[in-house]
């Protein structure tokens, strides 16, 4: 409405087995623009909604031609939804919102959803969104996020002892009892984490052919990673510093088809080490993706086919070397509005 909005959205998903969550549920007043298809000058949110970090976290999954977000985007911010309240709007070409959030997406491992240490994430993005002329248009943004992470402590355990029948025997004999002593309970920890990013996207309309997008993100970040590589300092005595980013093109065919191709790249510790013959040597445990993909659209619904080319440097072969996990995908998506 003039002053108010509202959103409620609800997800079916077998990504984790069959289950049924809610998604998006906020509530906000805004002070709207000049014009009625402006942006609000000014708009106020609590509940839940996608973090306000670069372009793909905000982009719609109805609206994307690709299957999954980037490497980068689903290990930084997973689910992309979190809890808190935002503030957001624009004046002509600019772009504003920040936001204060629990920290843990719906995505994230641990406490999905919830804030352990009451200790707030601040997120925001400042931008620009315009014409250049009647067939181009661009937007672009840097985003920040400054929080605190989680280490969870232990509990302390008693002394354990084990028998190890190694000669079979059937009889306790005293070379066979391996004891465990106990330990002492840890305390939970809490640690910094910061993420910076800059999108771009310019949208360029081809006569006869269709509209032209291109666009790209870069991530710089310090033990944000809260899904592929989840970052825990405390438990490893030093920072992860994480480096991702993506760059895609997209070509509407006419009416009906759309195809594209984006190529992104992660790695979830600039500072990883591996053992080679003894010594301690740096490595790579870069991931690397190039999609293609190809839709076909009418009123109403849209089927749409992609293959994944997936590189994962994480695999061993068999003389302990690294090598490319075998993990590339064919998917299939079928969508249909109403």
């Amino acid at each position: 409405r003039e002053y108010t909005a509202g959103v409620l959205e609800f997800d079916g998903n077998t990504t984790n087995g069959t289950q049924a969550r809610l998604v998006d549920a906020e509530a906000s007043v805004k002070l709207p623009g000049a014009r009625p298809d402006d942006v609000p000058l000014i708009m106020a949110s609590i509940g839940m909604f996608k973090i306000p970090f670069g372009f793909e976290v905000l982009q719609s999954d109805r609206d994307r031609l690709f299957m999954e977000r980037s490497t980068t985007e689903r290990a930084l911010f997973p689910g992309e939804y979190d809890l808190g309240a935002r503030l957001q709007g624009g004046w002509r070409f600019v772009r504003y919102a920040i936001a204060v959030q629990n920290g843990n997406p719906l995505g994230e491992k641990t406490f999905p959803g919830r804030d352990p240490n009451n200790a707030k994430d601040i997120t925001g993005r400042l931008g620009i969104d315009t014409p250049v002329t009647d067939s181009v248009r661009v937007s672009a943004g840097f985003s920040g996020l400054s929080g605190t992470g989680f280490h969870p402590g232990t509990v302390a355990t008693k002394a354990t002892v084990q028998w190890v029948d190694r000669n079979e025997n059937g009889v306790l004999d005293p070379s066979e009892l391996i004891v465990t002593p106990g330990k002492s309970a840890t305390p939970s920890k809490n640690f910094g984490r910061f993420g910076y990013g800059a999108d771009l996207e310019l949208a360029v309309d081809v006569p006869k052919v269709g509209q032209t997008v291109v666009y790209g993100e870069i991530y710089f970040a310090k033990n944000l990673d809260r899904a592929i590589m989840p970052a825990d300092p405390v438990a490893v005595g030093r920072d992860y510093r994480e480096l991702g980013g993506y760059g895609a093109i997209t070509q509407e065919i006419g009416t009906y088809a759309s195809v594209g191709v984006r190529y992104d790249y992660y790695r979830s510790d600039l500072d990883s080490t591996d053992q080679s013959r003894g010594l301690l040597v740096p490595s790579s445990n870069a991931m690397q993706t190039v999609a293609f993909v190809a839709g076909a659209r009418a009123i109403g619904g849209r089927l749409t086919l992609e293959y994944d080319v997936n590189r994962n440097h994480n695999g061993l072969d068999a003389n302990g070397l690294p090598t490319n996990l075998a993990s590339n995908t064919l998917i299939l998506r079928g969508q249909w509005v109403y």
